[in-house]
């Protein structure tokens, strides 16, 4: 079936949407199996994070009041680590006395029978966290320890939002509204209430103590100024927030970009055909043999990670990876369906077996590559049966072990030079075969080969020897052809001319007839115009058979070419006139000469400003300019056809072709094949141009001056005046006026030109 699109760009982006949605499914599913039950179990409190994260008070999180515990709990610790203090062995009364007067120590773990002791100094608690903890167990009037002994243990200072009470074994939290007044959220004597669960194992263990019970305070800054170890409150909950956030971020837009992956994948799932056309084409070339040896490389790979233990990212990568192998086998069978013919085997005997049925020089160099290949291949293997026979009879390193190996090496050497030598002569007479192509392109068709027959090419060129003399018969023909089809031309339009002079002559005798009637006047006003068209048409296809052939008659001199086109504008100041167009000539006043045939460029100009009134678009300008470029004059003539022109310049230039397509105006279309011809036998460039229906024309011709006249020797004073007034007087002008050099051109009803 034919694809509905062929985008390989857009296939290859296709393909990597499939593989992504592929690897993203099984990530979901590994990770649904994995965490699945534990996110159904506790989904409620899943959600409650999310919904924690999203409130925007950190007060109401649990890591808040997690935080929150823990520094009530070791406040409270800390206090009975002093008590416990006062009461151990030797051991700990020796590091209770490294106690500093300033600080209070506390146990890190809740085990009554660890003696470790970490140092909590009152500097090190930030002022974000204000407390007060008054110890009751070593001195009944109770000793207080606090950062801010400005405090009142029971108010919120400026900027702190939490305070925290612990009095008389009941603690209560509150929170600072935006008003600034305190609410009450949780009080422990309320039957029932819970904060966390290590506030209640707290408040637990401070019911069954026997000591006094201490007072305990402290109030949480709303934002937080540092980021100390003490005060892990209020910037963990907020990390732990943006963390939450950040997490379903993430989850948002992994779907969103699984959704555009999948809806791209199924969009242009005909280009990824197509890309997958292009892997199946590549899969083609590889053996069935390196396929198989590559699956189970592949499945050793798997079964080894498989048995150190299962993981979420490595299980997810594994069935990732079966499912990519399993889908190349897939696109491998299902385009290339017998991929178990493309084996090693296979391939070797198309290698040696291919060129039977090849040309003759194909089988004889291939003959020699398989020789020397065989050859080479055939010495490895004795010099490996060698090394075993050696080895097995305990003869390496004997003189016979040295003389076998060499005698192997210089036969390897001798079957390369063999063949380097056979590949040189074959390569040689390639060269002489394609340097007589060469010779044949550039025109030369005597040039031959002379190859042995005992040469691989020697079919080769005799055929192209054949094709030589064939292609030079044919040309000879061709030009014989033309030859006599000018001939009829020519001889056809002298053979007219006779005849249809005298069917002027006799026109012009009946015009001057008296008495005609009027209409028998106006017939012979069309018989005279038609027998004149005629009469140039004929003119007109004697000269450009005359061109073709390079017959034409040339009698080049030093002209102005600036005096001769003024002489042309001047001569053909009626035809310009009648026309409806503005004529824009710029001629600079300065010489332009040139070596051409004045004659012949009195045509070309002539022929184009004809050109110019009769095709140019009524009410237009014609633009005529003679500029210098370099060393040459060139002469450009511009007009707006009349007409739609639908071919370029180069077909303008053709015989018979005319700008005019439904031809109904009058012309051979031979006005501009003269031209042409004409210029370039004069040693000058013609170039037509068509831009839309913007008609130019381009006349280049090479400036040349005349060479100066040698000055003539003085004569001797005795010398007669009469033999000095006889001598003929020298033109001092170099420039012959145009009318001199084309007194002889035809008038300018000789031709008519065509575009």
């Amino acid at each position: 079936m034919k694809l509905k699109s062929t985008n390989l760009a857009r296939g290859v982006f296709a393909w990597f949407c499939f593989l992504l949605c592929a690897l993203s499914i099984i990530v979901g599913l590994i990770f649904a199996i994995y965490y699945g039950r534990s996110i159904f179990d506790e989904g409620s409190y899943f959600f409650t994070e999310i919904g924690q994260a999203l409130s925007g008070d950190l007060r109401e999180t649990d890591s808040y009041k997690d935080n929150v515990s823990i520094l009530f709990e070791r406040l409270y610790y800390s206090t009975q680590s002093n008590a416990a203090s006062n009461t151990s062995t030797d051991v700990t009364a020796e590091k209770d006395n490294d106690v500093p007067s300033n600080g209070y120590h506390y146990y890190i773990s809740r085990d009554e029978s660890s003696t470790a002791l970490s140092w909590v100094y009152v500097e090190s608690i930030s002022k974000d966290v204000l407390f007060s903890v008054t110890d009751y167990s070593t001195d009944p009037a109770g000793k207080t320890i606090t950062n801010d002994s400005n405090w009142d243990a029971q108010t919120l200072p400026e900027g702190f939002n939490y305070l925290f009470t612990c009095e008389n074994g009941v603690t209560k939290i509150y929170y600072s509204d935006k008003d600034g007044d305190l609410n009450c959220v949780f009080s422990s004597d309320t039957p029932g209430a819970f904060y966390t669960l290590s506030l209640s194992y707290t408040l637990g263990a401070l019911k069954q103590s026997n000591a006094p019970t201490p007072k305990i305070s402290f109030a949480v800054r709303e934002k937080p100024t540092s980021y100390s170890l003490s005060n892990e409150i209020v910037s963990d909950a907020q990390t732990w927030v943006n963390n939450i956030r950040f997490a379903i971020s993430l989850v948002a837009a992994a779907v969103v970009m699984f959704t555009l992956m999948l809806l791209l994948s199924i969009l242009f799932r005909q280009d990824r055909k197509l890309f997958e056309r292009y892997i199946a084409h590549g899969l083609k070339w590889i053996w069935i043999e390196v396929k198989v040896i590559a699956v189970f490389v592949w499945a050793f790979v798997v079964l080894n990670i498989i048995s150190y233990g299962f993981d979420p990212a490595g299980t997810a990568v594994t069935l990732f990876s079966v499912f990519f192998v399993f889908y190349l086998l897939g696109i491998d069978i299902s385009h290339n369906r017998r991929i178990y013919r493309h084996n090693i085997i296979h391939s070797v005997l198309k290698l040696v077996l291919g060129n039977r049925e090849g040309k003759k020089f194909e089988q004889i160099v291939y003959r020699k590559y398989m020789a020397t290949a065989g050859i080479l291949v055939g010495l490895c293997i004795v010099g490996i049966l060698g090394y075993v026979f050696f080895c097995s009879h305990w003869l390496m390193g004997t003189i016979w072990f040295v003389a076998f190996y060499v005698g192997l090496f210089f036969a390897g050497v001798g079957t390369l030079v063999w063949f380097a030598w056979a590949l040189r002569d074959d390569l040689r007479d390639y060269g002489k075969l394609m340097e007589q192509v060469e010779q044949m392109y550039k025109g030369d068709l005597d040039a031959m080969n002379h190859l042995p027959a005992t040469s691989p090419l020697y079919d080769s060129a005799m055929q192209l020897n054949m094709i030589r003399d064939g292609i030079r018969i044919a040309v000879e023909e061709g030009i014989k052809s033309e030859r006599t089809k000018v001939e009829l031309i020519t001889n056809v339009s002298h053979d007219i001319k006779t005849p249809l002079t005298s069917i002027i002559s006799y026109i012009e005798l009946m015009k001057t007839e008296p008495d005609l009637p009027p209409h028998m006047q106006d017939y012979l006003k069309i018989v005279s115009q038609k027998a004149d068209r005629l009469r140039h048409m004929l003119q007109d296809i004697f000269d450009v058979s005359k061109a073709a052939t390079g017959n034409t008659t040339l009698m080049p001199e030093y002209i102005g070419l600036d005096k001769l086109l003024r002489q042309t504008l001047g001569d053909m100041d009626g035809v310009m006139n009648d026309s409806e167009l503005t004529w824009r000539v710029q001629i600079p006043q300065e010489d332009f000469p040139v070596y051409a045939d004045g004659q012949r460029m009195y045509r070309v100009f002539q022929n184009l400003i004809k050109n110019a009134a009769q095709y140019a678009l009524e009410g237009s300008r014609v633009y005529v300019q003679l500029q210098k470029q370099g060393q040459n004059a060139v002469v450009t003539i511009q007009n707006i056809s009349k007409y739609e022109l639908t071919m370029d310049g180069d077909s303008l230039t053709a015989r018979f072709v005319r700008g005019d397509d439904s031809r109904s105006t009058s012309g051979s279309g031979l006005g501009l094949s003269i031209a042409k011809s004409f210029t370039e036998a004069c040693g000058g460039t013609f170039h037509v141009t068509v831009k839309g229906d913007l008609f130019t024309v381009m006349i280049t011709l090479p400036l040349k001056e005349p060479p100066k006249e040698p000055e003539k020797e003085p004569l001797p004073e005795t010398a007669d005046a009469e033999n000095i007034a006889s001598e003929p007087e020298t033109n001092p002008d170099a420039f012959p006026e145009a009318s001199e050099q084309t007194e002889n051109t035809e008038s300018p009803e000789s031709s008519e030109p065509e575009n």
